[in-house]
Order: structure tokens, then C-alpha cells, then sequence
């Protein structure tokens, strides 16, 4: 028997001899007692069961069952049946069911003795909650349901009370289910302390990183990420620190408002301080290429009349000492020429003037300089699969990627060791890393160098970024060979480890187009007219006199319209049109346009520093500075086609 039930009963036991009046007020005190004691019980079966025990206290009852139905389906929701002994019992009788489809109170004599009265719950509209029953050997009278009837009015309060805690609890669990599930799943830590510096929670994104600290629920904890668990205690904090892992978090404290707790979410930036980085290193890039561009026209005009005179002087020097003088002018012409190139290829400004070549007889035409560059202590391996197709792609571009990374190599590797170099044809069967399915061209050089760290090789494409000497390198090789490679529609990935050497591996797309035919130039061609126009009188004047000096007769132009004014009223022919192509008022393009619609078998060849508008054609362009046997090659070459349309 429940203690504090059989209390209750016990004090109002019916005392034999006693009164009528004194039984009735001996029971009704019970009653009221009972709805005390049942009042604060939130357990629906505990509850029915102190129900059932004063019932049988207070009346000849042998057997009772307190049945709780579903408010909304009406189906049994909860049986509690005993007898007088406490021992669980079977009540067959269809009673219940009777009471709860009339809601009234029932007494039966035909088959054995049993009373039972609905339980219902008076509020707006009056709610059924189920049935108390009661039988036994000896008969129940009318007066024992009037009892039944008095106990059943606590008791229905007391089942709806406890029915509404469960449900409040219920929700409060779900709620709490589903935020523990939240928390739990979230892409970011939080930690909850006490103000006793005690860890309340902790949940698995915090711990399962140990460099963070060790958390464990009502452990106090010092440092949370290297931050003094005191400084963070009822603070509205907001930091960032690094990890030992270089690990970038953000740290965020607050404080509840009663100060007992502080809640704090920590998230990793590092992915996105990465990809920050990469906008910052994309942009920066875009404004050196910029910057490239814009000063690439007028600077390779410079140069293109410092290379044309020195060139000139070394060819008119006979004295051994003073051509080596005008040599070293053009050397360092040249050099700063390839400086500005390498600026427009990694920032993809170059004009690209790619045509059919073969990788193959490429490697092999560079075997020697390769070796040679590497050096007689390392030993240099070149390995060239079958059928290696062939790319697009400006020759010297290719040259330059393979130079590069082959310096490269050879730079990591101190004292004695390793470069390979293996060009095979590969297959994509399907997109991947960027690149649509096809045949491509695949290089792979590794070397037994010293290797990279993490940090470095992260960088490694960036311009002007550099591990060598002062002096020793511009940081623009790899850089350019990056634009390149992508500049072409290829990729480029390098594996890397300290100890451990280095291996690019790049993929170019093939080609199916023929290989380019070299015209057959007529040497008579030295006879033809030219018009020269620039708007620098410099690089026209060195230009004229390159031409001049190989037998052209020469026009000069200073300007667009100055030169189609020029065609239109010369009366002899022009075979050749030699254009800069930005030139102010009139560019070359537009230049070129007009007089093919004055002349439509003109010949045009167009040159320029820079130029950022669409690529012209390879058989149709020359990049300035050029060499004096660059431009008169390319003059008969064109001199010796057919006149091409401008687009």
C-alpha cells in the first residue's frame, strides 16, 4: 500500500460502533484528503493506484480498476486494476464501456455486485477522461456510488492536472529532443559554463577537436582555445585566434541574463579566410595585369627602338669590343621584353597566337638545352610515350612552361640527384577538375629535390612570389606558366612534401586540326611597297629603316587617318599595310577596314606592344619589340599569301 495513501486511510478508518453521521464525516475528510495527496501526483498510474487504495479503505469493495481514455480516439489510454490485496486483477465486466457511452453512473446487482462512475473534467465544455469501477462479494449500495461519485471529482482534477504535466512534458522533451539534435548537428561549437567555470555542454563539433581543450559535462574548464575560461565568463566577447594547426576561429561569448551561464560558439573561418585569400590573390592579380597592360604598349615601343638601333650599331661595329657593348644593349632589351611578357601571360593579357605543334618534336629539339641546363650532376631523364598528340599553342609558350618548370627542378635539388621529364597521351572519359572529356597531352616532371611545405605551396603560383636568393629569380616563372597552361585550356597540379621532392603534372587539350604549311617565299618580293603607320615617330622611324635597309620602298604614316588618306590618293601600288594596332583617333583595326574597302586584296600585317581586344590571327600579327629578322620574315611570309579579311 502506498505510504502516504494507507496514511490517509487509516486515519479515517471507520471505527466499529461508530455513528452514521460520524462515518459519513469520517469519509468525507478522507475524500478530501485524498484529492491533497493526489493533487501534487503527476504519475497517472500511481495516482490511480492511491485512488483505488482509499476506495477500497473507505468502501466493501473486493476488486477495482480505474481505466483513462484517449481524449481524441476514445480508446483505453490507461488501465490500473488490483484487488484489495494490491495484487493485479482482471475486471471482465462491460461496465466501464457502459458509463463512458452514457456518462452516468452505474450501479448492477444481476451479475455479482459493482459500481462505476465516468470521470469528467468541467471546463468550458466537459471533458470525459475515463472510469472508476469497484465489485465484490458483499453488495454495493446506492450510497457507496454517491462515495464512489465524491472520490471521482479530486480524482478526475488530479488525472487532468497530471495529463497536462505530461503533455508539457512531452513538448518540453520533443523541444529539447530537437534542440539537442540541432546543436548536435550544427557546423560550429557551443559550449555552455556555469559561472563556476563548469562545462554544462559541450557539443561533439567542440569535442572532437582536443586542440580546443578537454570538455566534459560538470568539469571545470581553464582555456577554451587558449582563451582563460575567467575571461570569458559573463562577457559579451567576440575574437579570432589561431590554432596550433593554423587553424583560423572565431570565438563568440555571451552571457545569459542572470549571468549563471555564458553560451560560447566557436566556428572555423579557415576555409573561408582561404577563400578570402583567393579573391584578394585574384584581384591582385587582375591589377598587375592591369597595370602590365597598360604600360606594356608604350614600353615595348621603347624597346622595340632600343633593340632596331642596337641591332643596327652591332652590325656597323667592327670593333670586337664595341659590338659586345651594343651586344649587351640588346641582351638587356631583350630581357626586359620578356619581363613584360611574362607579366601579360600570367594576367592573360598576351596576345596569344597559338598554332598546331608537336609536342614530341618540341621535347626532342629541347633535349640538349635541357640537359645542359640542368647541369652534369643531375641526371636528367626524358621519357616520350607513343602518339603524343598535337596541341595548340604558341611554340615558344611551351618552351617557356618547360624551361621553367625544368629550372625549377633543378634549383630544389642540392648537390647530386634526379629530374624526369614524360610526355603520354591520356583520355578523359569524363569531366573532371574543370576539364571536359577528350584527349589531352599529359607532362610530368618530378625532381628528388628538397620539397615544399604546406604554406609554400600554397603560394607558388602567386607573381612575384619567390623562395630563391635575392637576385636569383623574379617569381614570375611559375606564375606565367599557371596563365599559360590555363590560358590554353589546360590544368596544372603539383604535388609536393618537405623531403619528399616535387611533381607537376600538367593536362593540354588535343588538337585534331593539321599542322600549319610554311608558304614558299619569293625572294622578288624585296621589291615591294610598304606603308608603315605608328603614331610613335621612334618605333616608325626604326621600322622604316629595318624595312628600308632589306629593299622595300617604305610610306610613312603618323596616324589612321593620315594613312588612309594616303591610300586613297597614291597612285602607285601599296603591297603591304604595316600597322600598329592602338593607335588614338583611328586604330589599326578600323584603319585596316577601310582600305580593304578601298583595295580588297590589300595585304595587312598588324603590330603592337599590347592589345586587349580579341586575338588577330598568327599570319596576321607581330609582337613588338621584335628582331630585325622577325619582321622581314614575317613580311615575306605575308607578302607571299593571299590578302586576308579583318574581322
Amino acid at each position: 500500500m502506498d505510504v502516504v495513501t494507507g496514511q490517509v486511510a487509516k486515519r479515517f478508518e471507520v471505527p466499529a460502533g461508530a455513528t452514521a453521521e460520524h462515518e459519513e464525516l469520517l469519509r468525507l475528510r478522507a475524500i478530501v484528503e485524498l484529492g491533497r495527496a493526489i493533487g501534487v501526483e503527476h504519475d497517472l498510474e500511481r495516482l490511480l493506484d492511491r485512488v483505488l487504495i482509499t476506495c477500497f479503505e473507505l468502501l466493501h469493495a473486493d476488486r477495482g480498476a480505474a481505466v483513462i481514455y484517449d481524449p481524441h480516439s476514445q480508446a483505453p489510454l490507461l488501465t490500473v486494476a488490483r484487488d484489495r490485496e494490491g495484487q493485479p486483477c482482471a475486471m471482465s465486466s462491460s461496465l466501464p464501456g457502459q458509463v463512458m457511452l452514457t456518462h452516468r453512473p452505474c450501479l448492477r446487482t444481476d451479475e455479482g455486485s459493482a459500481i462505476a462512475v465516468p470521470l469528467s473534467y468541467q471546463a468550458a465544455d466537459t471533458e470525459w477522461l475515463g472510469v472508476i469501477m469497484l465489485d465484490g462479494d458483499r453488495e454495493l449500495s446506492p450510497r457507496d456510488l454517491e462515495l464512489l461519485e465524491a472520490i471521482a471529482g479530486p480524482t478526475s482534477l488530479a488525472i487532468k492536472n497530471a495529463m497536462l504535466v505530461r503533455h508539457v512534458h512531452s513538448v518540453i522533451g520533443d523541444e529539447w529532443r530537437r534542440l539537442d539534435r540541432v546543436v548536435r548537428d550544427l557546423p560550429l561549437g557551443v559550449l555552455v559554463l556555469d559561472d563556476k567555470r563548469r562545462c554544462v555542454l559541450a557539443n561533439p563539433w567542440i569535442t572532437a577537436r582536443a586542440e580546443l581543450g578537454h570538455f566534459r559535462a560538470g568539469e571545470a574548464i581553464d582555456a577554451v582555445a587558449g582563451i582563460a575560461a575567467s575571461d570569458l565568463l559573463g562577457s559579451d566577447l567576440c575574437t579570432t585566434v589561431t590554432t596550433d594547426s593554423d587553424r583560423i576561429l572565431a570565438i563568440t561569448a555571451n552571457a545569459m541574463i542572470d549571468g549563471r551561464e555564458t553560451v560560447i560558439v566557436i566556428a572555423d573561418r579557415t576555409e573561408e579566410r582561404e577563400r578570402q585569400n583567393q579573391v584578394a590573390h585574384r584581384d591582385r592579380v587582375a591589377l598587375v595585369g592591369q597595370l602590365a597592360g597598360g604600360v606594356a604598349h608604350d614600353f615595348n615601343n621603347l624597346l622595340h627602338v632600343i633593340l632596331t638601333y642596337a641591332n643596327m650599331l652591332e652590325d656597323s661595329l667592327e670593333d670586337p669590343d664595341q659590338r659586345d657593348d651594343a651586344h649587351q644593349i640588346t641582351h638587356a632589351a631583350t630581357s626586359a621584353a620578356e619581363l613584360t611578357r611574362q607579366l601579360l601571360t600570367f594576367s592573360r593579357r598576351e596576345l596569344v597566337k597559338p598554332k598546331v605543334i608537336e609536342v614530341a618534336h618540341v621535347v626532342h629539339a629541347m633535349d640538349p638545352l635541357l640537359r645542359r641546363t640542368v647541369g652534369p650532376q643531375i641526371e636528367m631523364d626524358i621519357s616520350i610515350g607513343a602518339r603524343i598528340p598535337r596541341i595548340l599553342m604558341d611554340s615558344s609558350q611551351l618552351e617557356q612552361i618547360l624551361m621553367n618548370l625544368i629550372v625549377n627542378a633543378r634549383d630544389a635539388i642540392v648537390g647530386t640527384g634526379t629530374v624526369r621529364l614524360a610526355l603520354e597521351a591520356l583520355d578523359l572519359d569524363e569531366a573532371t577538375r574543370g576539364l571536359a572529356p577528350g584527349r589531352y597531352v599529359g607532362i610530368e616532371i618530378t625532381d628528388s629535390g628538397s620539397g615544399m611545405a604546406p604554406d609554400v605551396l600554397s603560394r607558388i603560383f602567386e607573381p612575384y612570389f619567390t623562395t630563391k636568393a635575392r637576385n636569383k629569380g623574379t617569381g614570375l616563372g611559375l606564375a606565367t606558366v599557371h596563365g599559360v597552361v590555363q590560358q590554353a585550356g589546360g590544368e596544372i597540379r603539383v604535388d609536393s612534401a618537405p623531403g619528399e621532392g616535387t611533381t607537376f603534372y600538367l593536362l593540354i587539350p588535343a588538337t585534331e586540326q593539321p599542322s600549319e604549311q610554311r608558304p614558299v617565299l619569293d625572294s622578288s618580293t624585296t621589291s615591294a611597297t610598304i606603308l608603315v603607320v605608328d603614331d610613335d615617330d621612334n618605333v616608325r622611324r626604326a621600322t622604316e629603316r629595318i624595312l628600308r635597309s632589306a629593299g622595300y620602298a617604305v610610306l610613312s604614316a603618323s596616324s589612321g587617318h593620315n594613312a588612309l588618306a594616303f591610300a586613297r590618293e597614291h597612285e602607285g601600288t601599296i603591297d603591304l599595310l604595316l600597322t600598329d594596332i592602338v593607335m588614338p583617333g583611328l586604330s589599326g583595326r578600323d584603319l585596316a577596314r577601310e582600305i580593304l574597302a578601298i583595295n580588297p586584296t590589300q595585304r595587312v600585317l598588324f603590330m603592337s606592344g599590347y592589345h586587349q581586344h580579341a586575338p588577330i590571327g598568327q599570319s596576321q600579327f607581330i609582337p613588338k619589340p621584335f628582331q630585325r629578322a622577325d619582321l622581314l620574315e614575317k613580311v615575306r611570309t605575308v607578302l607571299a599569301t593571299d590578302a586576308a579579311r579583318v574581322g
